[in-house]
């Protein structure tokens, strides 16, 4: 006869509790620990296992204090410390102390494999990516199936500017876990930051298909679109992802910046508020899209007021410096030395620049630093300011020390144009250029006396798939050339040959291009060749605001720029400049017609004395 084991009634209890947790009913297991906790309050495994239902359920804090318990009842057990780690994280503990305990666990069993995922997780985000890299190699090496490995690795690889290689692991974590849509975002993350947008558009597309209601994954093709340009599409996914998530102010944000590029600058201000309510009025990302939207309305006094914002925005492209010296809030400065510098591209800084001489008249002395091109070119037309290329190191600090304040060269705004009137105001031209230069250059002309002279470009030098939609080709632009009898001037920096080529032979005797001239690097030049023009046609770069600033009629075609618009048609930094957005649904190659319309209404009455004035002929 069999002897029978005698029962165990809280074993059992906790073996059930067990193989509910791994079924997912959390609720259900929570129950067997506290019944198991009641017989017995200080059994550990129990306390553990409560613990982690709690942070299953969203309640890290709850959790943290159970499994800490359960290491009073027992401090020897690996397994805690990497439950009460993960906890932590969930609480935003910061990464040294998150190492700490990962050691701990290590320290009693170094092959706990929680604790070395946590640990990897925790070398992350300290930046120690050597040392996350090999905890992860090992635990790939043991488990080739591991996910969480796989996906840790890709958020390694991801914040160590390897977003090729993340791509990779992620796609390995969907074979693994096809049903999780956040492998999906992330691999579409990386994606966006490889400018791979078209393998990204494809593989969201399945996404969408297996997630069709999924907020996230609507989300991530609203960021993904309006990353193409694509406003039109963007706002359907935006729309739908925040109306299912309404209190989520990222979703709030992307839906705020999508209208404002597509145009709809009323709703988008709504939307930015809204997102500021959501967020507690201290998210930075939130106040520099805010900002923006502000000055789309033409809110010059809350625009400016958030325009510093941009700083502690880690998606804006710009360059904070770092300097020892306060910055000017407005006080007397006659008898001090002022530093302006720039955060932003050519363009931004030849705009803002319009404001040194009033600027120069308040400071003792005005230093402006920029890149080496800008100074050169600043300099000219500013003989009674220091105009130097930018003197800083490697971490944006500054290398000279010969000034008592800095300013930003746009947030010079706040002083000098804190409304549309003092924009009236403002003298105009600022900027010289090189008068004996452009006139050599005009004598270069066959028949300048009797037809107009118009410069052209038409794209960045960045050919960027995603940019393009406001661009336009050689062929493109060529109606325009079409469209009259004038002389027309290359203006597109860095244009390449086939380019030139292609207008040499469709257009001979009529396009004309300065080989000896460096668009790019020469600004002086570029000045000289952009002043004996009497109109300008340019996409939405410096060309124009080489035009703008030397007060020459032009032609800008662009999408919605706030801060060079400021809720008004034109842009009032520039009185001469008309300023036409392509369609956002349609190639801006179909918008042509349209520029070469508004540049026969202009041009109806053409003759060349504004030109002669302005070249002292």
């Amino acid at each position: 006869m069999a002897t029978q084991t005698a029962a165990n009634p809280l074993r059992e209890k906790m073996l059930k509790g067990l193989a509910l947790q791994k079924a997912g009913e959390v609720k259900e297991a929570q129950r067997c620990y506290k019944q198991v906790l009641k017989k017995t309050p200080n059994n550990p495994d129990a306390l553990n296992l409560l613990g982690v239902t709690y942070r299953q359920l969203g309640n890290p804090k709850r959790a943290i204090d159970y499994i800490q318990k359960a290491i009073a009842a027992n401090n020897n057990h690996a397994p805690f410390y990497a439950n009460l780690a993960r906890a932590m994280m969930d609480v935003g503990t910061d990464s040294e102390s998150l190492l700490l305990v990962c050691d701990k666990a290590l320290s009693i069993n170094p092959k706990e494999r929680e604790a070395r995922n946590m640990k990897s997780i925790a070398l992350t985000k300290l930046k120690r990516y050597e040392e996350a890299e090999l905890i992860l190699q090992s635990l790939l090496v043991e488990d080739p199936d591991y996910l969480e490995a796989y996906q840790n690795y890709a958020m390694l690889l991801m914040n160590a500017e390897r977003p090729e290689h993340a791509i990779t692991f992620l796609t390995k974590s969907i074979m693994l876990d096809p049903d999780n849509p956040i492998n999906y975002i992330h691999r579409s993350r990386c994606r966006q930051k490889l400018k791979q947008f078209e393998p990204s558009q494809y593989e969201l597309s399945e996404a969408l298909e297996r997630f069709p209601d999924n907020s996230d994954i609507q989300h991530e093709a609203a960021r993904l679109l309006f990353s193409m340009n694509e406003t039109a599409k963007a706002i359907q996914y935006a729309r739908k992802s925040f109306e299912t998530d309404p209190n989520n102010f990222h979703k709030c944000v992307t839906m705020g910046v999508t209208l404002l590029m597509h145009g709809d600058q009323a709703e988008s201000l709504e939307m930015m508020k809204l997102a500021e309510k959501l967020s507690g009025g201290t998210n930075q990302t939130v106040n520099w899209n805010l900002s923006l939207s502000y000055l789309a309305n033409g809110d010059l006094e809350n625009g400016w007021r958030l325009h510093t914002a941009r700083f502690d925005d880690p998606a804006a492209q710009v360059t904070r410096r770092k300097f020892e010296v306060p910055a000017w809030e407005g006080e007397d400065i006659s008898d001090k030395t002022v530093l302006v510098w720039a955060d932003q591209g050519l363009g931004d800084a030849l705009k803002a620049g319009t404001m040194l001489p009033q600027l120069a008249e308040k400071a003792g002395k005005v230093i402006v630093e920029v890149s080496q091109k800008g100074a050169t070119f600043m300099q000219h037309s500013f003989p009674e300011i220091e105009c130097r290329a930018a003197r800083m190191n490697a971490q944006f600090e500054a290398t000279a020390s010969d000034f008592d304040v800095t300013a930003n060269i746009s947030d010079l705004v706040e002083f000098f144009r804190p409304d549309l009137e003092s924009f009236k105001a403002a003298p105009s031209p600022v900027y010289s250029f090189q008068k004996d230069r452009a006139r050599a250059y005009l004598e270069r002309l066959q028949g300048y006396g009797d037809k107009p002279v118009i410069g052209f470009s038409w794209r960045s030098k960045n050919l960027a798939a995603h940019r393009a939609r406001y661009y336009l080709s050689a062929p493109a632009i060529s109606p325009v050339l079409e469209s009259r009898d004038a002389i027309f001037v290359n203006l597109q920096y860095k244009a390449i040959q086939k380019e030139i080529e292609f207008f040499r032979t469709k257009f001979p005797g009529k396009f004309e291009f300065f080989e000896d001239v460096d668009l790019f690097d020469d600004l002086l030049g570029a000045a000289a060749l952009t002043a004996i023009c009497d109109f300008v046609v340019s996409a939405n770069t410096s060309v124009a605001d080489m035009a703008g600033i030397l007060n020459i009629p032009c032609i800008r075609f662009g999408q919605q720029e706030p801060a060079l618009l400021l809720g008004q048609k034109n842009p009032p930094w520039y009185p001469s400049m008309t300023y036409m957005r392509p369609y956002t649904d349609r190639p801006c190659a179909e918008f042509v017609p349209e520029i070469i319309a508004e540049l026969d209404r202009q041009m109806e009455n053409w003759t060349p004395e504004p030109r002669n004035k302005r070249l002292g002929l």
